[in-house]
């Protein structure tokens, strides 16, 4: 029964955290189907995009939110340069992603305005936490 409380407490509050990550940090209006899609997400994947009051968003964890950069940071270095190294050179795309990470992620992920939400939601387990990082794409 304590079980119970403690998990639908639980529930509660991430929803509620959800909620307000809407309302309060993105400034959209909240429709209740979209932010059960949103808890559903964050709770099963890394890096997803979502549509929220007609605005998509990208959400990308703390767990892999280096490595997305560090891949980006190489498409788009390879894209824009045309980069055709021989496949003995090594680049190190580790440091290449150090010297362009100036102030943020947002340059990078947000394509609408460069900006980054960082914010924290409980895990089912109600003990850890997760941080994340929303950025709007269109």
């Amino acid at each position: 029964m304590v079980g119970n409380i403690k998990n639908t407490k639980n529930k509660m509050g991430r929803i509620r955290r959800v909620l307000e990550l809407i309302k309060e940090d993105l400034e959209l209006e909240i429709n209740r189907d979209e932010a059960q899609d949103l808890l559903d997400s964050l709770q099963d994947e890394d890096d997803f995009y979502q549509d929220i009051d007609g605005c998509e968003y990208r959400f990308i964890s703390d767990w892999v939110i280096w490595e997305t950069y560090k891949e980006t940071i190489q498409e788009i270095t390879e894209d824009c340069y045309d980069i055709k190294a021989p496949s003995w050179l090594e680049i190190d795309w580790e440091k290449t992603a150090e010297n362009c990470f100036v102030d943020g992620y947002g340059h990078t992920f947000s394509g609408y305005d460069g900006s980054e939400v960082e914010f924290t939601i409980h895990n089912k387990d109600g003990i850890t936490t997760t941080d994340w990082y929303a950025f709007r794409t269109n």
